[in-house]
């Protein structure tokens, strides 16, 4: 299925974004948070549908690490709809057909090396439990049935196609109802012909996770400060050779990789305030680069333009 092939309507909202920095109000609003893993080309957006008691949100991505924080308390389920993608999820590879389910309050930690196609089914209070999911506030991966997914995702494919065109059938309580009952007895055949990842990998992305979790937070804490990898390991609890495959895991990248994109990302979002009191200098040393001339070649190489550039733009509005 194309985005481009929908057009919004009373039933179907769509947004589009090509600025990074006008689409970061509303992942914020979604409780995530994004580091671009390339500028070039920027596009993302997002397409809502809602249903009597299920809304179904399609989002063309784009290459990115990105924690969300999910609050379903009815439940939640997220698949792509294109085969060609790469996607992992809290240190768990999806780079065959796989979908996820969970209910409650769940952190994921996404890692897309290049734009993909989901969609997320967000279940409502009106649904009766439908046996989905085993444990509230818990990932739970699922490696479906290629046939069943394939129902699920033409089913939803369906679904967004007659908002946008026949935005009428969906306003009227009938055809939305049986709309929504053929997506969810898709799914319900989804899950039941499912079958979940080996409990070792789940057990190891959970411990991942942690060290990551833990690293982003002695980074924050410590973000002036220079960071040495058997320093960090200590701080963690783990070796430097545990440090290293967690973030390879999780964040798809090496260390010192990971580090230096949060370092960046983090200067600026500070120069795009436009503050008059911050320099380039002392935001560079605010966030741990005390080599201007790496700083500005590092700066100019991740977002095409110089720091000064970035300081200037932000102050003219």
């Amino acid at each position: 299925m194309q985005f481009q092939s929908l057009l919004p309507s009373p039933a179907l909202s769509i947004v589009e974004f090509s600025d990074i920095d006008a689409f970061r109000p509303v992942e914020f609003a979604a409780d995530a948070r994004s580091v671009p893993l390339d500028l070039t080309n920027f596009h993302t957006a997002r397409a809502v549908v809602q249903l009597p008691f299920c809304q179904i949100t399609l989002l063309t991505s784009f290459p990115r690490i990105v924690d969300v924080s999910y609050r379903a308390a009815h439940g939640l389920v997220i698949f792509q709809l294109e085969d060609n993608y790469e996607v992992s999820v809290n240190g768990m590879s999806a780079e065959r057909p796989a979908f996820i389910g969970m209910r409650g309050n769940v952190d994921l930690q996404f890692v897309e090396p290049r734009s993909s196609l989901h969609a997320i089914i967000t279940l409502g209070a009106g649904l009766q439990d439908r046996e989905w999911f085993d444990t509230p506030d818990a990932l739970c991966p699922f490696l479906p049935d290629a046939g069943t997914l394939a129902t699920v995702r033409s089913v939803t494919a369906e679904i967004l196609q007659t908002a946008s065109a026949r935005p009428d059938l969906l306003q009227e309580t009938g055809p939305a109802l049986a709309l929504q009952e053929r997506l969810l007895l898709a799914i319900d055949d989804m899950f039941h012909r499912s079958r979940t990842p080996k409990a070792a990998g789940r057990a190891a992305s959970r411990s991942y996770c942690r060290v990551v979790r833990m690293i982003d937070d002695y980074v924050a804490f410590h973000a002036a400060s220079a960071i040495y990898s058997a320093e960090l390991a200590e701080q963690c609890g783990v070796s430097v050779r545990t440090l290293g495959t967690a973030v390879a895991a999780v964040r798809g990248m090496s260390l010192h990789r990971y580090l230096r994109l949060k370092q960046l990302w983090s200067a600026r979002a500070q120069l795009v305030k436009g503050s008059d009191t911050i320099t380039v200098s002392s935001c560079a040393r605010a966030n741990g680069f005390h080599h201007m001339g790496e700083f500005a070649r590092l700066y100019r190489a991740r977002f095409g333009e110089t720091a000064s550039r970035t300081l200037a733009r932000a102050r003219a509005f």
